[in-house]
This record gives C-alpha cells, structure tokens and sequence, in this order.
C-alpha cells in the first residue's frame, strides 16, 4: 500500500525548510543539473543520472558527487527524493525507476526504521501525478518487466531478436531512420570480411548489428551516453554473439582507436542546432581510415549535410524509407585528431537519450557548459510528497 501527503513544499530561498527537508543520506533520482537550487547541496547527497552527460553536468555545475548507471545504486538512504513527470521521462520510465526506488527504500529500512523515505518531486498536472502513484499502490508488490522485445532484418540477413529498456531511443519499436541507415549500409558491407565499425550513439544496437549479420566476421564498437542503451547493446551482444564492444561516453571515443575503423554509422538526434551531430561527424572524421566510409541518416538532409561537409569532402545523398542516408568516404588525412574544421560554437554534448526532445534550445535542458552556476528563480515550486511503501 502507498500513501501520500503533502510534506513540504521546496522553497530555495528558505535554507531552513531545506534544511530540515534534506536528512544526511540522500539519494536524488530524475535531476538534471539545471533542477539542483542551491540548498539540495548540502548534506550526504547523491545525484543518480541514466545519462553520463547529465552526471558529467552535474559534478561540473554543481560539484555534487554522481553516479551514472542503468540501475539504482544501493543504500542505505535516508532518502530518495525521486524527480518526474511528463516533461522530464517518458510514464513506463518512471513507473520502472519507481519500483527501483520501493526496492531501495525496502532495503534502507531493513537496515534502519527511520530510513528509505521516499519522496516526489512530481513536475506536472496533480491528475497525473495521482495516477502514477495509484499504479504502484494497486499493486506494491508487483514486479513489472518494462523490457521490450522485437525483430529487425536487413536484405539478405538473418532475423535478429532485440531487447530495449525504458529510456533506450524507440523503446518497443524500430527506427525507421535506423533501419534505413543499416540497409544501406549493409548493401556495400555485405560479404566483406574482417571489417571494423563504429556505432554512434548506438542505441540497443540496431545499426550495427544489422550491418555486421551480412558481413562476417565484423567488430564492432558501440557508443551511447545513456546507460539504459549500453545495458541494452550488451545484452544483445551477448544474445546474438556479435564480437561488439560496448562504451558509455559522451564524447566519442578514447585517442587510440583514430584512425582505426572501416565504417561509420550514426543517427544523430536533429535538435541543438545539429552541435551533436558536429560530435557524431568530428569523432567518424578521427575514427576512420583513409577511404573509410561514413554514414549517417536523417529526414531532411538540409540541416546535417553541411555539418558532415566539414569534415568530409563530398557528401552524397542515398535516399531509403522516407530518410537521406549521406554519404562519405575519408580522405588520406582521415584518423587524425584535429579541431580545425570544428566552428566555434561546437563543443562536446549529449549524443544519446533520444526518447524525447530535450528542453531549450541547447537540446539538454539548458547550457550546462555555462561557467556561472544556474539556479531556479526565487519563484521556483516544487510540489514534493512523501510516498510510503506499507
């Protein structure tokens, strides 16, 4: 049984309400560094991020202490304060970090009866907020799987099964965009042996293990910023016994893999003003060989052509499923770490996470490379509740 009441409501310019509001172990789960007013600092807090990008955002802005994974870290908490609601996740993540956050709590309490508070920091309409907690109080006990299963193929593959978790992009569905990238991909890689790709922003993997089930004997390397897409790719991995190895990061990949691979394929989010599509694009230039090939997809080819045309000198346009598949092979110079091409408003972002459309105009809710701290407004309120777990 879950009961609810109103425990206080946050007021950033009241040190004492937050002081009295926030115990010594806290774990903070659904902020983004943007969310964290100034007092939320003080005290043993703990910010979870599915997001290495936001972690990294949040121990730079803030210099709270993060942890960036798939699942929940283990307590003991005094409490979880749990961030949601329709602008910030989708409703199935929420309910599966909700049954995260019970069996954290349960397990806090074990240890201390006054620990494993559990409250809601909901952002949204009251009727909404209502309805999630009625879902988990229908039902405390219930273990949901909000996993996802399907199945994709490329011509002349094999049919490859995929599993896909709340948070990973197109979670219970295909990528259209995706799928034609991978086709045509597939179509030149088909029947070549030994060939080594990269896959940015790789999702449960879709791309590049559709590529590699034409051409044998292919190694792969996987990158994501989300740790729901990494857990994912892993697993599908290890199911569909693809040589793949899997990274979480939000910048590319590590110096010593420049220059290292045959063929690229990304499918970069449009939002941002394509500033994460230069990172997709400036890490494929570094990554691949001379007369390696570069793939990327989108609807309209108007706003990511000339991001590609900066690092590649010719971009050619393969037109698949209602989606342009550009084109580029790398010049002899390709697989050296350079910024010169780089314009100066593009910098390192958020490459994965593609569930939704992220607030204002930078794409990730808000500059988090400002160097001056942001903080909400005096007039910033949250309607917080504590959730007990009978």
């Amino acid at each position: 049984m879950v009961e609810s009441a109103n425990l206080m409501e946050d007021r950033p310019d009241s040190a004492e309400n937050m002081a009295a509001g926030v115990p010594r172990r806290t774990l903070f789960v659904g902020y983004r560094a943007s969310d964290i007013p100034r007092n939320l600092l003080s005290g043993d807090a703990t910010f979870h991020a599915l997001d290495i990008y936001d972690a990294h955002a949040i121990g730079k802005t803030c210099g709270a202490k993060t942890v960036c994974s798939a699942h929940l870290p283990e307590g003991p908490w005094d409490v979880i304060r749990f961030r949601t609601g329709p602008k910030i996740m989708s409703g199935e993540l929420a309910l599966d970090l909700m049954q995260e956050i019970r069996a954290r709590s349960m397990e806090s309490k074990a240890l201390s009866p006054s620990a494993g508070r559990v409250e809601l920091d909901y952002v949204g309409k009251e009727r909404d907020r209502n309805d999630l907690i009625a879902k988990i109080r229908r039902d405390p006990d219930r273990i949901r799987d909000f996993s996802s299963r399907w199945s994709a193929s490329v011509p002349g593959g094999p049919v490859l099964e995929f599993t896909s978790f709340p948070g990973c992009f197109c979670h219970r569905r295909r990528d259209e965009g995706g799928l034609a990238l991978a086709e045509i991909a597939a179509r030149e890689a088909a029947g070549r042996r030994g060939l080594r790709l990269l896959d940015m922003g790789c999702g449960c993997g879709l791309v590049g293990y559709l590529v590699s089930s034409v051409s044998p004997g292919m190694r792969i390397v996987a990158v994501d910023s989300h740790s729901r897409a990494v857990e994912a790719a892993r697993l599908n991995a290890g199911n569909l016994g693809i040589d793949a190895d899997v990274i979480l990061s939000d910048s590319g990949i590590p110096p010593e893999m420049d220059g290292t691979f045959d063929v690229f394929v990304g499918n970069p989010p449009y939002y941002s003003d394509y500033r994460i599509a230069d990172v997709f694009l400036e890490t494929a230039a570094r990554a691949l060989k001379p007369g390696g090939i570069c793939y990327t997809v989108c609807k309209n080819e108007d706003g990511l052509r000339p991001v590609q045309e900066r690092y590649f000198p010719e971009v050619g346009i393969v037109r698949r499923r209602g989606y342009a598949v550009l084109k580029s092979v790398a010049a002899a110079t390709a697989g050296k770490r350079s910024e010169k091409n780089r314009p100066a408003a593009a910098r390192p972002a958020h490459i994965g996470d593609r569930h939704e459309k992220r607030r204002g105009n930078s794409g990730a809710g808000g500059d988090f490379h400002s160097k001056k701290r942001r903080f909400p407004s005096k007039s910033h309120r949250s309607d917080i509740q504590t959730v007990r777990f009978a």
